[in-house]
C-alpha cells in the first residue's frame, strides 16, 4: 500500500474494498473501524482494516494479548498500531520493555516539553492531561463497575494520541516519500510579514522544522541550559559596584549570545510560519466588518467590562455526544482511538501554527520581549551604555523565557492554569483596587507633601554647620518634627525652610525638636526617594499601606511632622483598602478556584488527590493473636515518643553535663526500644506489613535515627543537631493519636498533593524571580549602609537574592529591601524600575500566590453538593433545636428604631411552624435534595463508618472506664429540661433529614412536656430569691420594666410594657456610654496630675461617679433578678451569656469602687485593669454585632481551640528543633563596629566608645541574647510563636545566619545555611497557623451563616437577587414638561450616554487627571491655574446638578444615591475653591477644600458600568463590615482602657516615643491598630515586660512607680494579638467571602441588561411615574408586554394565532375557493399546525401562569397594589433558577408553604368558578326557557286572538305571582331579580318574549370581552331585554329542542343552598376555612401589635 514518509497510507476509506457498512466515528478500533479524522485531514496512523495481517502481526496472536500494555496508557497502545521494523515477536510489547527506564524518561521529557515549550501553542494541555489521568484511573477498577456508575462517563473526554516522535519507521516504503501539502490542503494561509505566502518553500521548510519531534525536547534543553548558566554565573558574591564594564570578558557572554542566536532563529521561523500579530483572514477571530479602531475598543471592552455568559436555567440543553470522543468500553478497557486528535499529530500542529499568530499567545509575548531585550542589552553593552548609566532593565528582561519553567510539572501546571482562568476576575478587582488607590494618593498628597523633608536638626554650638548632625537617616537615626523649642527662651517655634532661617508655616505642629536643635526642611528620607511630594511617589507609600507591613513608620512619621490626626489617613486606608478591598482578592480567588473546581469537577492544585499518609491498610480478615497483642500496646509507643520528646525539651543552654548525659542516653534508649517495635509490628503482621504506608515511614524513622546514634555521629555536634529532625518527625503519631488534631489535620492535608504542588510552585517562583532581581539588581547594593549597619540583602549572589524575595512574599520588613533599591539606584535614575519591580512581586508573590494556601485548604474543607444540602437541613434544625438569642439586653440599634419590628409584618405562613412541617413531607425533602436521598446517605453512612474503621480509634481502657464511671455519678440527676439540649433517639448525625425534622418535633414537644411536669414537680423552681413567686405583684412590676433576662418568651411572667422597656433600656446605656467615657478620660496619668494637684484622698469625682455607676447598675440588676431570677429560674439572668457578662461587669465596677475607698495604691495596677470590662456593656450596639461576637467568641471558640491545637503540633516539634540548633548562638557583644571581637567572654569587656547622635562617648561592652532567643525550650517556643505571626523572623534569620558557633561573635553571612530552618517554617507557618485560622475563621463563620454549605446554583441566586433589589422603575414622567427648557433639561437628564453625559464624564476625567498633577514644590502660577479650574469644572457639576433637577424633578432626583452624594460634594467644593482662590489662610478649610475635590472624582464611579458594578458588588459586605468593627471597637476600647490603666505610667522603652505609648486611650487605641496588624507588637511587649528594677523606679505606691509588669505585658499582649489579630483580623476575610460574590456573577443565571431594560419598558407604560407600583387590574396588560427570559405566555410565538392564521393562509382569487380552504385558510394545513402543538407543555404553562398569576395578587400591597420588585423576584423564580436548586433551604421551605397557599387559592377560585358557571349555566338555560315560553311554538287551538304582552307588564305579573326573592343568593344584586321574574313568565305557555324579536349583534359587540369568571358577583346588563340575552346565534339549537329542552331545563336547575352545603363539607370548603382563619388569625395578630 501507499505509504507517506512517516510510515502512513494515504488511501481514505473510499478507496478500500473493505469499507465499512456503518458510520466509523461510532465503532472502536477493535471492530475494524478506523480512527474518525476530520474532513481534509490525513490520518496519522493505520486503521486496522488497511493493515496487511501477514506484515508484522503473528499468526498466533489473539484478541486480548495487548490488555497487559494498558497501563502504559493511549500513547503506547497507538505505538504498538503503527508499523515497525521489528519482529512479529515483538509488535507486542511486554510489560517490561513498555515500562522500561529509558521508555518513561522519554514519556517524562515529551510530556515535560510539551507543557514547557509548546510550539503548537495548544491551550489544553492540562485539560487533556486531567482527563487522562481520570480515565486511566477509571481503567485500572478492580472489577467491572455497576451501571449507575457508568454516569459519569456518559461524556467522553479526548484522549490523548501519540505524539510524531514515537513513530517508528515504516515497514515497506513503496514510491517516493511524498509531502504532506500533496495530499491534504495547505493550512497555512495569508501572507505573514507581507512577504512569505502560504506556498513559499522556506515558510514550508520552516513549519516542517517546527513540527519536528525533536524541537520542542531541543528547546526545552535550551530553557534549561540558560537557568543554570544564571545560576553558575550568579552564584558568587559581586562586590559593590564590580560589575562587568563591556561585554566579552566573560565567557558566559558567548554562551548566551549563541543561546539567543537559536532563539532568535526560532521565533524568526515561528513569526514566519504563524504571523507576527494579526492572524490570516481565514482564521481571525474579530468580527469583519469592524476596522482596526472598533476592533481594538471591542477587545478593551472585553478585558475590562464585566462577563457573563448569557443562559438560562430553564434552557439548558443536555450535552450532545461528540462522535470523536471515546466510549465507555474504551474508557474501561483503554482501547483509544487511533485519528488526528487536536495536539497529538504533527497535522494538526501545522494547523494550529497557521491558525494563530505569534504574540496572540501570552508566552510568546514573552519569548518575544526576551529576545529583544537581549539584543538591546547587547548593544547597549557594546557601547558600554549598560555599565556606565547602570541599566540592567533589559538585561533581567531577556530572562523572561525561563517563567515557561513554571509549567515544569504537572502540579504547577495546573496552579497555572487555575490562574489564567481566574485573571479575568482579578483583573476587574485590580481596577477598583487601583482607582481608589489612586484617590488615596492624591488624599496622601495633599495631606503630607513635603511632611517627611522636616527632620530635627542639632545645632553645632560653635556655629560651624558642617558640624550639624541632622536627624534623617532611616529608619534608625530620624527624627521629623512640625516646630522647635527655641533655645534661648523655649518658646514653640514653626519648622524652617532649608535655608534654615525662613518659617515654613505660621504655627508649629508634631513633634517639637528640643533646645539645641531645629526643624529644618531638607531631603526625603532614603536619598529623598520616600515621600509623599508627587503622586507616583505617594502611590508606593500608599501600597506600602495596602501591605499592611511597616506602614506603621510612616504613620507615626506624620504624627510627628503634622498631627495626631494624621493617623485616621492610615486607618481609613487600612480598613478601605487593606480590610476591604484587598481582601477582595482573597474572596475572588477563593471563589474563583471554588468554581474552577465546580465546574471541572475536579481540584484546581492537582490533577490526583492523594489522601494523607495517615490511612492504614485494610484490615484482614483474620487477626492473629500476635497482632491482637501488639494492638493492645498501641498507646505505650505513643507514651515513649511523648518522653522522647519531653526530654529533648529539657535541653538549654547552660544545662549540666548531667542532664546532657540524660538526655543523650535517654534518646539512644527511645531509638533502640522503637526499633524493637519495628521488629514487633513486622512479626504481628507481616503478611500485610508492606501494605500500610505508615509502617514504612516508622521503620525509614527507625533505620535512621538508629544511624544517627552512632558514637561518630552522635558528637559530631552541629550535624547532629539538623539529623534530630529525624528524631522529631516521630511526633506526627503523638499528633494523629489526639482525636481533636487527627481530625482537622486529616480534614487540612485531605489535598496533601494540591498543598505540596503549591509549595513547590512558590519556591519555583521565587527561585525565578531571584535571577531576575539579581540580574538587575547585582552589585547596585553597599555591603554597608550610612549609618554602618550591615545591609542583609544586597542581591550579590542568587542565594541571597532568593532570600530577599522571599522576605518580599513573606512581606515582613518588604520595605527596607525596596526602600534600599530606590535608594541606591536614585543616582542612575532607575529607582522607579526598583520600586515597581518590588511591588509587582509583591503583588504575584503575597496577594496572589499565598492566599491561593486559603483557597487549597478551604478546598479541603469543602464538600459535595449534595453534601451542602444535607447540612442545609441539619443546620437548619440545629438552629430550630437550640432556640435564638436572649432579648433581655436591647440592642442601641433597637432602640433607635424604637421598636419597629419588622417581624410583625411577616406572613404567618412564611415564617412559623409551617417550614419545619415541610421537612415531614418526604417529596419536599427529596425535591430540595434532588431525589439521592437514599442513596447519597447510604453511601454517607458506609463512608463514614470506613473512615472511622481508617481512623484506628483506640478503645477504651481502664482509666477511661472509670473516669466514664465517675462522670456518670456527678450526672446521673434529674435533668433540667430548661437549660438540657433535646434528647434524640439515637446519633444526631446519622439521622436522614426527614426523620430528623420529625425527631426534632417530637423532642421539642416532649421538652416542653418535661417542662410543665417539672414545673409542677418543683413549685418553688420559679420563684426568684425564693421570695417572689410568678404572681407576686413586685416581680410583675419587674417584669414590666425589662424583657426575658433569657430566651425570647416569659415562663409564667407578663411581658415587658414595650414603652417602658425602650426608655428603660435607653436610659441604662446613655449610663454605660457616660461610664466607659469616664473610663477613658481617668487615666492613671490624669490622677496622677490630679492627687498631685488636689492631694490624695477619696474624696474625688471620679470615685464618687464610679459609686454612682455602681448603684444604678446594681438597681438594674436586682429589677433584672427579681423578674427573672438569679440563677435557678426558667429564665434566670445569669444564666445567658449576656447577663453574665453584666454581673462581671458589675463585680469588678464595685472592686474599683471599694479599693478606691480603700485608698491602697498597691493594687491600682491589677484593679485599674478591671476597668476595661465595663466597655464590654458596649457590645450590645446592634443586635448583628452582638450576634457575631456570639458566633465567633462563643459558639466557634472550640474551633478555634482545636486550630491552636494543630497550631501547636507544629510550633512545638519546631521549637525542639530550633533548640537544638541554635541555643546559646543567639549571644551577641554592643561592640559590633570598632574592635574586632571573636570571644564573647574573653573579648567583649571594658568599655567601646559610642556615638549617639554623632557625638563620642564611652560605654560598657556587653554580650546579651537580643529579645529572642533559642536558649531553653520556653523561649524558643515563644519566639516561634511570633515569628508565625510574620513579626521579626528576618531578624532572628539574620542572627541565626551570623552566628559562626557558642559563645562567639556574629559574623556577617558567616552560617548561611541556617536560614533555611527559618524560610520553610516561615513558609508552613504561614500555611498552618496563619491561613488555617484564617481557613478555620472562615469556615466557621460561613458554617454559622450558612454561606459554607450553598451551592454553586445557591450563591449565583443570592448574586442574582442582590443585582434585582437593585434594579429601580424608570423615572419617566407621564407628560414631559410643556416649557421648552425644562424638555431640554429632561431629555438631557434622561440620556445615559448622550452628549451631555459624554461631556460630563470628560470633564470628571480632567478633574481627576488635575488632582493627579498636584507635587511639591509646587510654584504659585500653577496652583493658581488648577484652582481656577477646579472652580470652572464645579460651575459645570452645578449646572448638571441643575439640569437633573429641573429634568427629573426633585421628588426624582433624590431617589439616587450619586445624585444625593453631588449635593453634598459639589457645593462643598464650589465654596471651599473660592475661599482658596480668596487666599484664606486656614489648614483645616484648606485640607477640606482638597478632601472635597477629591470626592468629587468619585463621581466617576457611576459612570463607568465596570466600577460601578464593582463598587455595588463590595458595598455589599459594607453592612456587614460595619457591625463587626462596631464589635471590635467595643474590644478596642476594653483593652485601650486596660493597657492605659496597666501601663499608663510606664517609662519608654527603646521602641516607645511621644505619640507611641499607652498614656492615654487615643494614643493606646492607636498603638492597638497598629499591633492588630502585627506591626513590632513583640518588640513592644517586651518593652513594657522587661522594664523592670533596676532600670526604673519601683515604689509601693502605683501613681509614684514606673516599672511595667511582666506577667500582665504578656498576658495583654498575647491576648490582644490573638483576639484581634488572629480572629478580627481574619473575620474582614469571612465577611467579604460570604458577601462578595462578583464571580458568581458569570453563572447561568446572569440576566442581561438588555433584558432588564426591556422589563423596565414594558413596566413604565403602566407606571410613568416611576412609583414602583402598579394596580391589579393593569397587572394583565403587563403580561402582555413582557418578553425574552420574562415572557409568560402560554403558546410560543410560532404557535400564536396570528402566526399559525399567517403559516396557513392561502391567496384565493375571485369568489371561488380551492378544497379545503375557507376565507383564505388551509384547513387541513391548519389540523396539522395544531397538532404540532406540545399539549402537556401548553397545560404545563397555563398551570404556571395561573401559579404566577395568583402568587403576584397575594404578594400584592393592599393599597398601592403590584410592587416591582416583588414582580420581578417572582418571574425570576418561575422563569430563571429552580426553587429546589437555587433556594436555600429555609428559603425553599417558606417558598414552598407561600406555593401551598397560592395553591389553595388556585382551588379556592376554580371552585368559585365552577359554582359561578352552574349558576350562570342555569340563568342561562332559565333565559331559554323564557324565551321558548315567550315564543309561540305551534299553531293555537282556540279561536281566540294572539295577544302580545310588554315586558313591563309580563315582569310585574310575574313579580306579582312568583316572589323571586327568596331563590336568590345573598351576593346577587337586582339583576338577578329581573332573571327570576323574566324566567318565571315561562310558566304561562302562549305568551312570547318581545324582546325576542329584538337583534342581538349590538349586544353582542357591548359585551363580546365581558368574562363572568372576572366578575362573577357584579354582573351589570343595561335591561332583562335586549342588552341581558345576547348570543341568539349560539343557542338557537336549543331553540329547536321545544318541550324536551324545556324539561331538560327544568330538571338541570340547581338548588344553590344544597351546593353550598355540599360544598362547604368538602376539602374545599375545609381549605377555604383554613384560609380564612389564617387571614383573621395574622390580621388579629397584627391589630394587636
Amino acid at each position: 500500500m501507499q505509504l507517506n514518509d512517516e510510515g502512513e497510507g494515504y488511501f481514505s476509506p473510499t478507496d478500500n474494498d473493505r469499507t465499512p457498512l456503518t458510520d466509523e466515528r461510532y465503532l472502536q478500533p477493535i471492530s475494524g473501524a478506523s480512527g474518525s479524522s476530520a474532513p481534509g485531514q490525513r490520518h496519522d496512523r493505520h486503521s486496522f482494516q488497511s493493515m496487511r495481517f501477514n506484515e508484522g502481526t503473528s499468526p498466533g496472536s489473539r484478541l486480548g494479548d495487548d490488555l497487559h500494555n494498558l497501563e502504559t496508557g493511549p500513547r503506547a497502545m497507538n505505538r504498538m498500531s503503527s508499523f515497525s521494523t521489528r519482529s512479529a515477536a515483538s509488535t507486542f510489547l511486554s510489560p517490561s520493555t513498555a515500562a522500561s527506564p529509558l521508555s518513561r524518561a522519554g514519556t517524562i521529557v515529551r510530556k515535560m516539553s510539551q507543557r514547557v515549550v509548546n510550539l503548537s501553542n495548544e491551550p489544553e494541555i492540562v485539560e487533556q492531561s486531567i482527563r487522562r489521568q481520570a480515565s486511566l484511573k477509571h481503567a485500572r477498577l478492580e472489577g467491572p463497575p455497576s451501571f449507575p456508575a457508568m454516569d459519569e462517563y456518559a461524556h467522553d473526554e479526548p484522549i490523548i494520541t501519540p505524539s510524531p516522535i514515537e513513530k517508528a519507521a515504516p515497514l515497506i516504503l513503496t514510491g517516493k516519500p511524498q509531502h504532506k501539502w500533496q495530499q491534504q490542503d495547505n493550512p497555512l494561509k495569508g501572507k505573514t510579514l507581507w512577504i512569505f505566502p502560504p506556498n513559499n518553500w522556506v515558510r514550508q521548510k520552516l513549519c516542517e522544522m517546527l513540527v519536528h519531534p525533536a524541537t520542542e525536547p531541543l528547546i526545552l534543553l535550551l530553557i534549561f541550559i540558560q537557568t543554570i548558566l544564571l545560576a553558575i554565573e550568579n552564584a558568587s558574591s559581586l562586590p559593590y559596584l564590580e560589575r562587568t564594564a563591556s561585554w566579552g570578558s566573560s565567557r558566559m557572554d558567548f554562551a548566551f549570545l549563541l543561546l539567543f542566536v537559536i532563539y532568535t532563529v526560532e521565533i524568526g521561523a515561528r513569526i514566519i510560519v504563524s504571523g507576527f500579530i494579526k492572524n490570516a483572514a481565514e482564521y481571525t477571530t474579530l468580527d469583519k466588518g469592524l476596522d482596526f479602531k472598533s476592533a481594538l475598543v471591542r477587545k478593551c471592552q472585553d478585558l475590562f467590562a464585566p462577563q457573563r455568559e448569557q443562559s438560562s436555567q430553564k434552557s439548558i440543553k443536555p450535552p450532545t455526544l461528540d462522535p470523536q470522543h471515546p466510549s465507555i468500553i474504551r474508557s474501561f478497557t483503554g482501547i483509544q482511538p487511533q485519528g488526528d486528535q487536536p495536539g497529538h499529530s504533527r497535522w494538526q500542529q501545522r494547523v494550529r501554527l497557521a491558525r494563530r499568530a505569534f504574540l496572540r499567545h501570552s508566552f510568546n509575548r514573552l519569548d518575544f520581549v526576551a529576545v529583544t531585550s537581549y539584543w538591546i542589552s547587547f548593544g547597549l553593552s557594546l557601547a558600554t551604555i549598560e555599565s556606565n548609566q547602570h541599566i540592567w532593565v533589559f538585561e533581567m528582561l531577556s530572562c523572561l523565557r525561563i517563567l515557561r519553567l513554571l509549567n515544569l510539572t504537572m502540579g504547577t501546571s495546573v496552579i497555572l492554569r487555575s490562574l489564567k482562568k481566574a485573571a479575568p476576575l482579578l483583573v476587574h478587582v485590580a481596577f477598583l483596587i487601583g482607582f481608589f488607590w489612586l484617590l488615596f494618593a492624591i488624599v496622601g498628597v495633599q495631606s503630607f507633601k513635603s511632611s517627611l523633608r522636616r527632620t530635627c536638626v542639632w545645632i553645632s554650638p560653635d556655629g560651624n554647620t558642617s558640624l550639624n548632625y541632622p536627624q534623617n537617616y532611616a529608619p534608625d537615626q530620624v527624627q521629623f518634627c512640625g516646630g522647635y523649642l527655641d533655645n534661648d527662651t523655649g518658646t514653640e517655634m514653626p519648622w524652617l525652610l532649608a535655608d534654615g532661617i525662613t518659617n515654613g508655616s505660621q504655627y508649629h505642629k508634631g513633634y517639637l525638636c528640643p533646645r539645641g536643635s531645629k526643624c529644618i526642611e531638607g531631603d526625603n528620607p532614603y536619598n529623598g526617594t520616600v515621600s509623599f511630594d508627587n503622586v507616583p511617589q505617594s502611590l508606593e507609600l500608599v501600597f506600602v499601606i495596602m501591605s499592611s507591613n511597616t506602614f506603621s513608620d510612616l504613620l507615626y512619621y506624620t504624627t510627628q511632622s503634622d498631627y495626631l490626626a494624621a493617623a485616621l489617613f492610615f486607618a481609613f486606608g487600612i480598613v478601605i483598602m487593606t480590610f476591604w478591598l484587598m481582601n477582595l482578592l482573597v474572596a475572588v480567588i477563593t471563589s474563583s478556584f471554588q468554581v474552577i473546581r465546580e465546574e471541572s469537577k475536579a481540584s484546581a492544585f492537582t490533577i490526583d488527590q492523594q489522601p494523607i499518609l495517615v490511612d492504614e491498610a485494610e484490615k484482614p480478615a483474620r487477626i492473629g493473636p500476635l497482632k491482637r497483642a501488639y494492638d493492645k500496646t498501641s498507646c505505650s509507643w505513643i507514651l515513649i515518643i511523648v518522653f522522647s520528646l519531653a526530654v529533648q525539651c529539657l535541653r538549654s543552654a547552660e544545662m549540666s553535663p548531667s542532664r546532657e548525659a540524660f538526655i543523650t542516653n535517654s534518646e539512644t534508649v527511645v531509638t533502640l526500644i522503637l526499633v524493637l517495635e519495628i521488629f514487633l509490628r513486622f512479626a504481628a503482621d507481616w503478611r500485610n506489613f508492606h501494605k500500610d504506608k505508615r509502617n514504612w515511614i516508622d521503620l525509614g524513622l527507625a533505620i535512621i535515627t538508629a544511624v544517627i546514634q552512632i558514637p561518630r555521629i552522635r558528637n559530631s555536634g552541629q550535624p547532629y543537631a539538623w539529623l534530630t529532625f529525624f528524631q522529631i518527625l516521630r511526633v506526627y503519631r503523638v499528633v494523629l493519636a489526639v482525636p481533636m488534631t487527627r481530625k482537622l489535620l486529616v480534614t487540612v492535608l485531605g489535598n496533601v498533593t494540591g498543598l505540596l504542588n503549591l509549595i513547590i510552585f512558590v519556591f519555583l517562583v521565587t527561585f525565578l524571580t531571584a535571577i531576575f532581581a539579581v540580574q538587575i539588581f547585582r552589585g547596585e547594593f553597599p555591603p554597608y549602609d550610612a549609618q554602618s549597619y550591615p545591609v542583609h540583602i544586597t542581591f550579590g549572589d542568587i542565594y541571597n537574592s532568593f532570600i530577599g524575595m522571599y522576605q518580599v512574599l513573606s512581606s515582613e520588613n518588604w520595605t527596607i529591601v525596596m526602600y534600599n533599591a530606590t535608594q541606591y539606584e536614585q543616582p542612575w535614575k532607575t529607582s522607579w524600575i526598583a520600586a515597581i519591580f518590588f511591588i509587582l512581586w509583591f503583588i504575584l508573590a503575597n496577594f496572589i500566590v499565598l492566599n491561593m494556601f486559603i483557597a487549597v485548604i478551604q478546598e479541603s474543607f469543602d464538600v459535595t453538593e449534595d453534601e451542602k444540602r444535607l447540612e442545609q437541613v441539619k443546620a437548619f434544625l440545629q438552629r430550630k433545636e437550640l432556640g435564638g438569642f436572649s432579648h433581655g439586653n436591647l440592642s442601641l440599634s433597637t432602640i433607635f428604631k424604637l421598636g419597629m419590628n419588622s417581624q410583625r409584618h411577616k406572613d404567618p405562613l412564611d415564617y412559623g411552624p409551617a417550614t419545619t412541617e415541610m421537612l415531614l413531607k418526604d417529596a419536599v425533602v427529596r425535591e430540595f435534595l434532588d431525589e439521592q436521598l437514599e442513596s447519597h446517605e447510604n453511601a454517607r453512612t458506609n463512608g463514614t463508618v470506613a473512615d472511622s474503621n481508617r481512623a484506628g480509634q483506640v478503645q477504651p481502657g481502664v482509666l477511661s472506664f472509670v473516669w466514664e464511671k465517675a462522670v456518670s455519678i456527678v450526672r446521673n440527676r434529674e435533668p433540667n429540661p430548661f437549660y438540657s439540649r433535646l434528647q434524640f433517639s439515637r446519633a444526631y448525625k446519622d439521622l436522614d433529614p426527614r426523620t430528623m425534622a420529625s425527631e426534632v418535633l417530637s423532642a421539642t414537644d416532649q421538652k416542653k412536656r418535661a417542662q410543665r411536669e417539672y414545673l409542677q414537680k418543683h413549685p418553688r423552681y420559679n420563684v426568684s430569691l425564693f421570695l417572689f413567686s410568678p404572681a407576686h405583684p413586685v416581680r410583675r412590676f419587674c417584669q414590666r420594666i425589662v424583657g426575658p433576662g433569657r430566651g425570647s418568651t416569659r415562663i409564667e411572667g407578663v411581658d415587658p410594657v414595650r414603652s417602658i422597656w425602650y426608655s428603660f433600656s435607653a436610659f441604662i446605656y446613655a449610663a454605660i456610654v457616660a461610664m466607659v467615657l469616664l473610663a477613658c478620660v481617668t487615666t492613671p496619668l490624669y490622677q496622677r496630675e490630679y492627687f498631685q494637684k488636689h492631694g490624695q484622698g477619696v474624696r474625688n469625682w471620679f470615685v464618687w461617679t464610679d459609686m454612682g455607676f455602681a448603684a444604678l447598675f446594681t438597681i438594674e440588676a436586682m429589677i433584672k433578678v427579681i423578674a427573672d431570677g438569679f440563677f435557678w429560674t426558667p429564665n434566670a439572668y445569669f444564666r445567658s451569656s449576656w447577663g453574665f457578662i453584666d454581673g462581671l461587669v458589675l463585680v469588678t465596677l464595685w472592686i474599683n469602687v471599694l479599693t478606691s475607698l480603700r485608698n491602697d495604691g498597691g493594687v491600682s495596677r491589677a484593679v485599674g485593669a478591671f476597668k476595661a470590662l465595663r466597655a464590654l456593656r458596649l457590645l450590645n450596639v446592634s443586635d448583628s454585632a452582638r450576634d457575631t461576637f456570639h458566633s465567633v467568641i462563643i459558639l466557634g471558640g472550640w474551633k478555634v481551640l482545636s486550630a491552636a491545637f494543630v497550631s501547636l503540633s507544629l510550633l512545638i516539634p519546631f521549637a525542639i528543633y530550633g533548640l537544638n540548633l541554635f541555643n546559646g548562638r543567639m549571644e551577641q557583644c554592643n561592640d559590633q563596629f570598632n574592635s574586632p571581637i571573636r570571644n564573647l567572654s574573653t573579648d567583649c569587656v571594658g568599655e567601646y566608645q559610642s556615638s549617639p547622635y554623632n557625638w563620642d562617648v564611652y560605654a560598657p561592652r556587653q554580650y546579651a541574647n537580643p529579645y529572642y532567643s533559642f536558649d531553653n525550650f520556653g523561649n524558643s517556643l515563644f519566639i516561634l510563636f511570633q515569628i508565625v505571626s510574620q513579626e521579626g523572623w528576618t531578624d532572628v534569620m539574620w542572627t541565626a545566619m551570623c552566628s559562626p558557633g557558642r559563645g562567639l561573635q556574629l559574623i556577617p553571612y558567616a552560617s548561611q545555611g541556617n536560614a533555611v530552618f527559618f524560610i520553610i517554617f516561615n513558609l508552613l507557618g504561614a500555611v498552618f497557623v496563619l491561613t488555617l485560622f484564617v481557613s478555620v475563621f472562615m469556615r466557621n463563620y460561613t458554617e454559622q451563616t450558612g454561606v459554607a454549605f450553598l451551592t454553586a446554583d445557591q450563591r449565583s441566586w443570592l448574586e442574582l437577587r442582590k443585582l434585582l433589589r437593585q434594579i429601580s422603575p424608570s423615572k419617566r414622567p407621564s407628560d414631559k414638561p410643556n416649557q421648552h427648557w425644562r424638555t431640554w433639561c429632561y431629555r438631557i437628564a434622561v440620556k445615559k450616554h448622550g452628549k451631555w453625559q459624554r461631556f460630563m464624564t470628560t470633564i470628571l476625567s480632567l478633574h481627576l487627571v488635575l488632582l493627579v498633577m498636584e507635587f511639591y514644590p509646587e510654584v504659585t502660577w500653577w496652583e493658581r491655574t488648577r484652582d481656577c479650574l477646579f472652580l470652572g469644572f464645579t460651575g459645570f457639576y452645578i449646572a448638571n446638578i441643575v439640569i437633573r433637577i429641573l429634568g427629573l424633578t426633585w421628588k426624582r432626583f433624590r431617589r439616587s444615591s450619586w445624585d444625593l452624594y453631588s449635593i453634598l460634594a459639589v457645593p462643598g467644593a464650589l465654596v471651599t475653591t473660592i475661599l482658596a482662590i480668596s487666599n484664606v489662610d486656614n489648614a483645616i478649610y484648606t485640607q477640606l477644600h482638597k478632601l472635597f475635590l477629591v470626592s468629587i472624582a468619585l463621581l466617576l464611579i457611576p459612570r463607568n458600568n465596570q466600577l460601578d458594578q464593582l463598587f455595588k458588588t463590595a458595598a455589599a459586605s459594607l453592612t456587614a463590615i460595619g457591625n463587626l468593627l462596631a464589635t471590635w471597637f467595643v474590644l478596642f476600647l476594653v483593652f485601650a482602657i486596660g493597657l492605659t490603666q496597666t501601663f499608663g505610667l510606664t517609662r519608654f522603652g527603646p521602641n516607645e516615643n511621644g505619640n507611641l505609648n499607652f498614656r492615654t486611650v487615643p494614643k493606646a487605641l492607636i498603638l492597638l491598630f497598629r499591633i492588630s496588624c502585627g506591626e513590632g507588637w513583640n518588640q513592644i511587649m517586651e518593652d513594657f515586660a522587661t522594664i523592670t528594677y533596676p532600670y526604673c523606679v519601683l515604689v509601693p505606691y502605683f501613681y509614684d512607680s514606673d516599672c511595667g509588669s511582666a506577667a500582665w505585658a504578656r498576658v495583654l499582649f498575647i491576648a490582644w494579638n490573638i483576639l484581634s489579630m488572629y480572629i478580627f483580623v481574619n473575620l474582614f476575610v469571612s465577611l467579604i467571602f460570604e458577601s462578595f460574590s462578583y464571580v458568581y456573577q458569570r453563572s447561568s443565571f446572569a440576566i442581561s441588561r438588555e433584558e432588564i431594560r426591556r422589563f423596565k419598558e414594558a413596566w413604565a407604560t403602566l407606571d410613568r411615574d416611576g412609583t414602583g407600583f402598579i394596580s391589579r387590574e393593569a397587572f394583565p396588560r403587563l403580561l402582555g408586554e413582557l418578553s425574552g427570559v420574562f415572557d409568560m405566555r402560554i403558546y410560543d410565538g410560532e404557535h400564536s394565532v396570528g402566526s399559525i392564521l399567517e403559516a396557513c393562509k392561502v391567496e384565493t382569487r375571485g369568489t371561488d375557493s380551492p378544497a379545503g380552504v375557507i376565507h383564505g385558510v388551509n384547513l387541513a394545513k391548519l389540523a396539522e399546525r395544531i397538532r404540532t402543538i406540545n399539549i402537556a407543555k401548553i397545560r404545563e404553562r397555563r398551570q404556571k401562569l395561573d401559579l404566577f398569576y395568583q402568587e403576584v395578587l397575594v404578594s400584592a400591597d393592599q393599597d398601592r397594589g403590584i410592587n416591582f420588585t416583588s414582580c420581578l423576584m417572582i418571574l425570576a423564580h418561575y422563569n430563571v433558577i429552580s426553587d429546589s436548586k437555587s433556594l436555600r433551604l429555609e428559603e425553599f421551605l417558606r417558598r414552598r408553604a407561600r406555593l401551598q397557599r397560592v395553591e389553595e387559592e388556585v382551588r379556592r377560585r376554580v371552585v368559585i368558578g365552577f359554582f359561578d358557571t352552574c349558576y350562570w349555566s342555569r340563568e342561562f338555560r332559565r333565559g331559554l326557557d323564557f324565551r321558548h315560553s315567550a315564543r309561540m311554538m305551534a299553531v293555537p287551538t282556540f279561536p281566540v286572538p294572539e295577544i302580545y304582552i310588554d315586558d313591563q307588564n309580563a315582569q310585574t305579573l310575574a313579580t306579582d305571582a312568583f316572589p323571586s326573592s327568596a331563590a336568590l343568593s345573598p351576593m346577587d344584586g337586582p339583576r338577578d331579580a329581573e332573571v327570576g321574574a323574566s324566567s318565571s313568565l315561562s310558566n304561562y305557555p302562549g305568551l312570547r318574549h318581545r324582546a325576542d324579536s329584538r337583534g342581538s349583534s349590538a349586544s353582542r359587540s357591548d359585551h363580546s370581552n365581558a368574562s363572568p369568571r372576572l366578575v362573577p358577583h357584579r354582573p351589570s346588563y343595561s335591561d332583562a331585554s335586549g342588552d341581558r340575552w345576547s348570543h341568539d346565534g349560539a343557542i338557537s339549537p336549543i331553540d329547536n329542542v321545544g318541550v324536551g329542552g324545556r324539561s331538560r331545563a327544568g330538571s338541570s336547575a340547581v338548588d344553590r343552598q344544597n351546593a353550598l352545603e355540599v360544598f362547604d363539607n368538602s376539602a374545599w370548603g375545609e381549605s377555604i376555612r383554613r384560609s380564612f382563619t389564617l387571614s383573621r388569625r395574622g390580621t388579629r395578630g397584627r391589630s394587636g401589635d
